[in-house]
């Protein structure tokens, strides 16, 4: 479990890197629409199995608000490249090096 301080960061923490993460995914979206190389069909399946797996990447990351959980999603987002150093800094020492460990 994580002290009550890095409890109230990692609320920030969790809801800017979902904002990232749903970036990324739009990102993406935004560049299977755009290719001209691809049909119309290709674009539909490129996107439904970009959202498809998009959805189990945030649901595994991001699902489940406790504090319980909160030291693997955050091991989780480190992972995922979705968290910034500013961010990982906010927390406890302790917490700091448990985070850094999973690049």
């Amino acid at each position: 479990m994580i002290s009550e301080s890095d409890w109230k960061h990692f609320k920030q923490v969790k809801e800017d890197a979902l904002d990232k993460c749903c970036q990324q995914v739009l990102d993406e979206v935004r560049e299977g629409i755009d290719n001209p190389e691809l049909s119309n069909h290709a674009k539909y399946l490129y996107l439904y199995k970009l959202m498809e797996n998009s959805d189990k990447r945030i649901a595994n990351i991001f699902d489940y608000n406790a504090r319980s959980k909160a030291m693997l999603q955050l091991a989780l987002m480190k992972s995922d490249g979705l968290l910034e150093a500013k961010q990982i800094n906010g927390f406890s020492d302790e917490l700091q090096r448990f985070i850094n460990s999973h690049d």
